[in-house]
C-alpha cells in the first residue's frame, strides 16, 4: 500500500512590514498615465519605507524598543537628531508595530521578538539583503556587465546577510520537520549526515547541527569567498569537529548512500545542469531519505511573480517553477514528491529516496 507523506515545511515568510506589493490588474488599453506616476509614487513610498526599516535595525533602535522609552530617551542613547527617531517611530507605528503610552514608545507583540539582539539581526538581514542585491544589480546594469550566469557575490555583507536570513528561515521550519515521514528520527540518531548544496555562510548547516546534536553536515559551497566565510561561521559556532565546507559542485558529487538529508536551493543552478544534480543527490541519500527543494514561486501574471522570475534569472536558476521541477525529481528517481502547503513567495518541493522496504 502505498503512503502519502504530507509535508508542511515552509521556507519562506512575507517581508517584515510590507508583506507582498501588488497592484490591481486591469486591461493595458485602458491605463492611463496617471495610472503610471500612481505606480512610480507607490515605488517610492517601498523604497523609502524599506530604507526607513532599515534604519531602524541598523541605527540600534529595535534593540532600544523592548521597554517603553521617550523620543528624547531614545536620540540620546543613540546619539542621534530626536527628529529622526520621531521619524522611524512614525514610520513603525504606522505598520502597527509600535505602541505608545504615557509619552514613551514600546514595541507592540508582534515586533517585541525583534527587539532581542537575534531578533534584530533578523529583521536587519530580512532588509539588507534584497537592499544590497538590488543595488549590485542596478550598477551591474548600468555599467554594462550585467550577465545571467548566477550567484557571483563576493561582497561580505551581501553573503553575511543571506547567511543570517538562512538561519531564520531554517530556525522556523524546525518544527514541520516531523512532518515527514522518518526524517526527525533519522536526524536524532548518531550517524545522522546532511547534505547542503550552495552552503555560502553555512547558516544552514550550523542551525540543523545545533538543534540535532548527533547530525553532521557536509556543506558544499564551490565558489571561494563565500566558502572562507562559511569556515569562519562554522569556527566561531565551535562546530568544525561536525560541518566540514567542502569548494566541490553538487553536479560532481560522488558520494552514494551517505546522507539523511539534502538542501537544495536549486534556483542558483543552471538548467544544464540541474537534471544531473538531482541524479547526484539522488545516489548520494541513503535510501528512506529527502531532499527539500527550495523554489522562488512565479506562477501567474502579478507582480510579485515578475519578481520571483527576475531574482530566479539573475541568480542562474533561469524560469524553473514547481510544474517544471517536479517530473525532474520522479525521473531522478524520488517517490513521493510533494509540494508543500503554502503560497509563500519561497516554496519548497520535499522528495524521498524509496526506502527499501517500500512496496513497489
Amino acid at each position: 500500500m502505498l503512503w502519502r507523506a504530507y509535508a508542511l515545511l515552509s521556507h519562506g515568510r512575507d517581508r517584515i512590514g510590507l508583506g507582498s506589493w501588488r497592484f490591481r490588474s486591469s486591461a493595458p488599453t485602458r491605463r492611463k498615465a496617471n495610472d503610471v506616476l500612481k505606480v512610480l509614487e507607490e515605488a517610492d513610498t517601498a523604497v523609502w519605507s524599506v530604507s526607513a526599516l532599515s534604519a531602524c535595525a541598523e541605527s540600534g533602535l529595535l534593540l532600544r524598543l523592548g521597554r517603553p522609552a521617550t523620543v528624547g530617551e531614545l536620540a540620546a542613547g543613540l546619539s542621534i537628531p530626536s527628529a529622526f527617531v520621531q521619524c522611524l517611530l512614525d514610520m513603525l507605528a504606522g505598520f502597527g508595530f509600535v505602541t505608545w503610552d504615557s509619552g514613551k514608545a514600546v514595541a507592540s507583540p508582534a515586533l517585541m521578538p525583534f527587539t532581542s539582539s537575534a531578533g534584530a539581526e533578523t529583521f536587519r538581514a530580512a532588509l539588507r539583503a534584497p537592499l544590497l542585491q538590488a543595488e549590485d544589480f542596478r550598477r551591474r546594469l548600468g555599467g554594462g556587465t550585467l550577465t545571467l550566469e548566477g550567484w557571483s557575490h563576493a561582497d561580505d555583507a551581501i553573503i553575511e546577510a543571506q547567511g543570517a536570513l538562512t538561519q531564520h528561515w531554517t530556525a522556523q521550519a524546525l518544527s514541520k520537520l516531523r512532518f515527514l515521514p522518518g526524517l526527525v528520527p533519522r536526524l536524532e540518531r548518531p550517524g545522522a549526515v546532511l547534505l547542503d548544496v550552495g552552503a555560502g555562510a553555512a547558516g544552514l548547516s550550523i542551525t540543523l547541527c545545533r538543534h540535532f546534536p548527533h547530525l553532521t553536515a557536509v556543506a558544499l559551497e564551490p565558489a571561494s569567498h563565500p566558502a572562507k566565510l562559511g569556515e569562519a561561521h562554522v569556527r566561531q559556532a565551535e562546530l568544525t569537529d561536525r560541518i566540514a565546507i567542502h569548494q566541490e559542485r553538487v553536479e560532481d558529487l560522488a558520494d552514494q548512500m551517505a546522507f539523511d538529508l539534502a538542501f537544495l536551493p536549486q534556483m542558483f543552478l543552471p538548467d544544464k545542469i540541474i537534471e544531473r544534480a538531482l541524479q547526484r543527490i539522488f545516489c548520494a541519500l541513503k535510501p528512506g531519505g529527502w531532499v527539500l527543494v527550495a523554489v522562488l514561486a512565479h506562477d501567474g501574471q502579478s507582480t510579485l511573480s515578475a519578481v520571483n522570475q527576475l531574482k530566479n534569472l539573475l541568480w542562474g536558476g533561469n524560469t524553473r517553477d514547481v510544474p517544471h521541477l517536479k517530473p525532474l525529481l520522479e525521473l531522478a528517481g524520488f517517490d513521493p514528491v510533494i509540494r508543500a502547503p503554502g503560497r509563500k513567495a519561497l516554496r519548497m518541493i520535499c522528495a524521498r529516496r524509496p526506502n527499501r522496504r517500500d512496496p513497489p
